[in-house]
């Protein structure tokens, strides 16, 4: 009853997370605005790396169950749903909850019980998913962890991807063009932008 009742609150935090998104207009306003690339990828960035800080320091340093289990579950959520933060902002639904899902999936066949030897026993502990010791590496663990990187990192890049599809169907497309000039034997760094209606 705890495994299922643990992965229906992560799964509530996701959705939750989801809901709230990263919607720019305000209230009442029914213009979408431009999106940022920088933008998409620091919100993938940050919702990846910080859960997983907060949730390794909370597990590590203080001595309490719920605070241990909250750390546990900030880890998943950081692996799970952080990367497909800056694919949620560009209102790319389907790229980032796909990544979304193939983590899960992942994560749920292949890598419970590699929870110990990836996350630590802190982790394990709190989470209490992993009864059974595995090597790091099993084909089912090595496939596991490869899925979860890969998705990972392809949420993150393909936030890009995401962002010029919702600027170009606002009717917009903004590119930035990082450049270097030389003049006067000194190299300038550029930026041009080029935009497209």
């Amino acid at each position: 009853m705890k495994k299922t009742s643990g992965r229906l609150l992560l799964l509530a935090v996701f959705l939750f997370a989801a809901q709230t998104g990263y919607s720019q207009a305000e209230i009442g306003q029914t213009k979408r605005q431009l999106k940022d690339v920088s933008q998409a990828r620091s919100i993938a960035f940050n919702n990846t790396v910080t859960p997983i800080l907060l949730g390794f320091a909370a597990n590590y340093l203080l001595d309490n169950n719920t605070f241990e289990t909250a750390g546990a579950y900030l880890v998943i959520y950081g692996i799970v749903a952080g990367p497909s933060g800056g694919n949620f902002y560009a209102e790319d639904y389907l790229r980032g909850g796909l990544g979304v899902l193939a983590r899960m999936g992942t994560g749920y066949f292949l890598m419970t019980d590699a929870t110990r030897e990836i996350l630590g026993k802190d982790v394990s502990r709190s989470l209490d998913w992993d009864d059974k010791k595995v090597s790091i590496e099993d084909p089912e663990v090595l496939i596991g962890a490869g899925v979860i990187l890969g998705t990972m990192v392809y949420n993150y890049i393909s936030a890009k991807a995401s962002v010029n599809e919702h600027n170009s169907a606002l009717g917009y497309n903004v590119r930035l063009n990082p450049n270097i000039r030389q003049e006067q034997g000194r190299f300038v760094p550029m930026i041009s932008a080029t935009i497209n209606f």
